[in-house]
C-alpha cells in the first residue's frame, strides 16, 4: 500500500451524511484470504491515524512472521561489492542516468547484494571484488534466473556489467568485468500471442482474484491493441457512444488516436459501463476504465504484481505479457 494524503497507509476518508468518516483498506488479497479485514475507524482524524497506524504495524506483523524480514546488507567494508556499488552510485557516471534509471538500478543493487554465495554462507555485497570470478557471477546469474525468470536475471546481470565495468575504471586492482559476455540465456520473444483460451482464462481468473479491471485492460490491450499504459490512463470520457469509437492518447507516440470498438469488447464492458457512477455529479467521463478497487489510476508496479499473481493462478507462462498482442486482432487506428 502507498501513504495517501492523510501520511498513513490504508486510511481513506468518505464523505458520508453524517460527515467525514474514517476507514483503514487492508490490502485486497487479505481482506479476500479472510485475514484483514476493511476497518471503520470514526470521525476524529487524531483517532483515526492512530488506530491506522497500529493496524499497519499489526499487518507489517504479520508480513514478517510469513515472509521473514527482508535481509539488509550490514557494514560495507572498503574493496566490496557492497562498497563498489555505491561508489558507483555517488559517481558522475551514475548520475547521468535518468532519475527513474537511478531508482531501478539501485533497487536491483539492493536485491542482489543480499544474495547468499559461497556455499550460502555469505551476501554477495559481502565479498570482495577480486574475489568476484566468472564463475561465481555466472553462478548468481543462475539462481537469479531460479528465483525470478530470465527477464529479471538479464536485467540484474546488467547493472552489475555496469558497475564492474566502473570498477575497471576506478580500481587499478581490477582488470576483468565478470559479468561481460556471460551467455545469458534468451528470453522467449515478447511477441508472443495470446489465444482466446487464455485471455478468457486470465479474464475470468482476475475476477475470481478481486482485480476485475486487470482482466478487463487485459481485454482493452489485445482489443483495441494497446499498451497497458495508456488503457489504464483511459477514462469514460473518451468513449464515442455514437461512433462507437475509443480516442486514445498514445503515451509513446504522442498522438491521439481513434480505434473502433469491437463487439467482443463492447459486450463485455458495456455493463461496467451502465454500472459506473459518481456520487456527487452522475458523470461518468472524468473516471478511470480500469481503475482500482478506489477508483484510482493503477500505479504501474502495483498492477503488473496483481497482473502476474492473475497469469499465474490461470496457468499462463510468465513470458506472456499483457503487452503481448492477438495475432488474429490487428485493429485500425485513425489519426484524430
Amino acid at each position: 500500500m502507498r501513504k495517501n494524503k492523510y501520511g498513513v497507509r490504508g486510511l481513506k476518508g468518505v464523505q458520508l451524511k453524517k460527515g467525514l468518516v474514517y476507514f483503514w483498506t487492508p490490502p485486497l488479497s487479505l481482506q479476500r484470504a479472510s485475514i484483514f479485514y476493511f476497518k471503520t475507524l470514526g470521525t476524529d482524524l487524531n483517532v483515526a491515524v492512530a488506530k491506522a497506524r497500529d493496524w499497519n504495524a499489526k499487518l507489517e506483523a504479520y508480513r514478517s512472521a510469513v515472509n521473514g524480514t527482508k535481509a539488509t546488507l550490514g557494514t560495507v567494508s572498503p574493496m566490496t561489492v557492497g562498497f563498489l556499488i555505491r561508489e558507483f552510485e555517488t559517481s558522475p557516471k551514475f548520475a547521468r542516468y535518468s532519475p527513474r534509471t537511478q531508482r531501478e538500478y539501485s533497487n536491483m543493487y539492493r536485491n542482489v547484494e543480499v544474495v547468499l554465495v559461497a556455499d550460502r554462507q555469505r551476501m554477495f555485497g559481502e565479498m570482495k571484488m577480486l574475489a568476484v570470478t566468472r564463475q561465481l557471477a555466472y553462478a548468481i546469474y543462475e539462481q537469479l534466473v531460479v528465483n525470478h525468470g530470465h527477464d529479471s536475471a538479464n536485467k540484474t546481470v546488467t547493472v552489475l556489467q555496469a558497475a564492474f565495468r566502473y570498477a575497471t575504471l576506478k580500481f587499478s586492482e581490477i582488470t576483468l568485468n565478470p559479468f561481460s559476455r556471460l551467455d545469458k540465456l534468451t528470453s522467449p520473444s515478447r511477441r508472443q500471442r495470446w489465444t482466446d483460451q487464455q485471455l478468457d482464462n486470465f479474464i475470468k481468473k482476475a475476477e475470481e482474484l478481486g482485480y476485475p479491471s486487470v482482466g478487463r485492460c487485459a481485454l482493452m490491450c489485445v482489443e483495441l491493441v494497446q499498451r497497458p499504459g495508456d488503457i489504464l490512463s483511459l477514462k469514460w470520457g473518451a468513449y464515442q457512444e455514437a461512433e462507437k469509437v475509443w480516442h486514445i492518447h498514445q503515451s509513446k507516440r504522442g498522438a491521439v488516436v481513434r480505434v473502433p470498438e469491437t463487439d467482443r469488447l463492447r459486450r463485455a464492458i458495456g455493463a461496467v459501463r451502465r454500472s459506473v457512477k459518481d456520487p456527487s455529479t452522475c458523470d461518468i467521463s472524468d473516471l478511470f476504465v480500469c481503475a482500482t478497487v478506489t477508483g484510482k489510476k493503477w500505479h504501474r508496479r502495483n498492477f503488473t504484481k496483481a497482473a502476474r499473481r492473475i497469469a499465474r493462478a490461470a496457468s499462463i507462462p510468465d513470458e506472456l505479457q499483457i503487452r503481448s498482442r492477438s495475432q488474429t486482432r490487428l485493429r485500425c487506428q485513425i489519426p484524430c
